[in-house]
């Protein structure tokens, strides 16, 4: 196809929502027109039902075009194809039996099956862009509403599908999935991942700086060609992390995490995401429910780059994951970034009541900010690792009472600040690792702490013959 005509169906999204328009105009205009004090508006309807034809025609064929780009899947698009074009074809015929035997009972009928017809046309096409569940609650950027289990222990894990797939799911499957492959990539499929799209491979096992997948990711935000695009979230350090280390360990989607090597570079990173997971554990979500958040304080979040939404379908209890949010990197500094934090979480607080699990990791949170956190009093969960909090930060979480897992991976806490959380009955699991707590302090700990697990990492690994990497110990002078 040339340029010009994938130019002009690039318009069709454009284009789509002028016949929904006219056509709803026009229905409601029908409406009005049954009572007499609107009868004057009743010559417009014709008109209007018509403009809306002919717009239907003009989308029908920038869709078309667009269609055969081959960036969606071919039965949704067939699909929705038809019925645009029936839908097309009924509004004439609507038209023109309007004009001819006025508005009737038979009439009425008919403006109710276009009705459906324009619902069931646009619905299909909203899940051709957004993925067939978008009308349910708190959909993944890719469409795909999914539980992930929680990942008691890392080592255990399988690399790909626990840790490497909801990445891409949660980020690139919204353009790369199963119902929108762009520029012929798509990623929810391992041998189409491998495949690549139309510009040839994007994983190049064992070789992640040189993979495009790393190197599109890499780029700069306001670079045409980085991923995701810029008006879309974006991936933190961890993430990023994480898939490159994935392709360096050869890219294999079976083995587990103790079969790969594990330079200390990525082995926080692997730590932080264990006993994570996208959603908080069914255990954790309170058997009573809470009245609905408001919507404003939902929006106004979002608008900053948090991802909030329901814990579980028809649940109004919330998680807020701060990943996309523009909040600073977790090297900034100076009580201006400080202050910019501060406010953003500070949209947290209308929505306090049913937040239950919140995630910060790898932004740029600091002991400031604990203040706000302290009064979301109905916290179950709280992911701080690769923050700038401390044992100061630590103080103002006294009064999360119903807290259960507080992840501090890399934080600059110390065993005088975590012995400053004794208050909170309910804690069951603190995840210490790359902090001021070593492994002999947790003696002390659990004295003061006793039904609070605590896991400061560093594990021992054995050597397996499958390892990829070599870990040879340091050579001193």
């Amino acid at each position: 196809m040339s340029s010009f005509l994938t130019f002009i169906g690039h318009f069709h999204p454009v284009l789509v929502h002028l016949p929904i328009g006219l056509i709803l105009g026009a229905l409601l205009l029908q409406l009005l027109a049954s009572r007499a004090a609107y009868a004057a508006v009743r010559p417009a309807v014709p008109v209007v039902l018509l403009a809306g034809a002919f717009s239907g025609v003009l989308s029908c064929c920038t869709g078309w075009i667009l269609s055969t780009s081959g960036e969606y899947d071919a039965t949704l698009v067939g699909w929705h194809q038809w019925m645009a074009i029936g839908l097309t074809f009924f509004c004439f015929y609507v038209w023109s039996r309007a004009r001819q035997k006025g508005f009737d009972r038979i009439q009425t009928v008919l403006s109710v099956l276009l009705l459906l017809l324009v619902v069931v046309t646009g619905h299909l096409g909203g899940s051709l862009t957004h993925g067939s569940d978008y009308l349910s609650l708190g959909p993944s950027p890719g469409g795909v509403a999914e539980i992930d289990s929680p990942i008691l222990d890392v080592q255990k894990a399988r690399a790909y599908a626990e840790i490497v797939r909801p990445i891409l799911r949660d980020n690139c499957y919204g353009c790369h999935g199963a119902t929108r492959q762009k520029g012929g990539l798509r990623l929810n499929d391992t041998a189409a991942l491998l495949r690549g799209g139309k510009d040839g491979v994007v994983l190049l096992p064992g070789r992640g700086g040189a993979s495009e997948l790393m190197k599109r990711l890499l780029l700069p935000v306001g670079d045409e060609h980085h991923m995701p695009p810029r008006e879309k979230k974006q991936l933190n350090e961890r993430q990023i992390l994480l898939l490159h280390w994935w392709i360096d360990q050869g890219a294999n989607f079976s083995r587990r995490v103790a079969e790969l090597g594990q330079p200390d570079s990525v082995r926080g990173a692997l730590l932080s995401v264990q006993g994570a997971r996208k959603r908080v554990m069914e255990s954790d979500v309170p058997a009573e429910e809470v009245g609905a958040a408001d919507e404003g304080a939902l929006e106004a979040l979002r608008a900053k780059g948090v991802r909030v939404m329901a814990v579980a379908r028809g649940s109004h209890w919330l998680e807020a994951d701060f990943g996309g949010a523009n909040i600073g990197a977790g090297s900034a500094g100076g009580s201006r970034a400080a202050g910019r934090v501060d406010e953003v979480l500070r949209l947290l607080l209308p929505v306090k009541k049913q937040l239950i699990s919140l995630k910060l990791d790898h932004t740029g949170v600091g002991d400031s900010a604990m203040a706000v956190i302290g009064q979301c009093d109905s916290l179950r969960s709280l992911d701080l690792a690769g923050t700038r909090v401390g044992d100061a930060g630590l103080g103002a979480l006294s009064g999360l009472s119903e807290l259960r897992v507080l992840n501090l991976v890399g934080t600059g806490v110390s065993v005088r600040g975590v012995e400053g959380l004794k208050g909170l009955t309910k804690l069951r699991t603190i995840y210490l690792y790359r902090t001021k707590v070593s492994g002999g302090d947790c003696v002390a700990l659990r004295k003061v702490l006793p039904k609070v697990e605590m896991d400061t990492g560093g594990y021992s690994l054995p050597v397996l013959v499958t390892d990829t990497a070599v870990v040879r110990p340091k050579l001193r002078n």
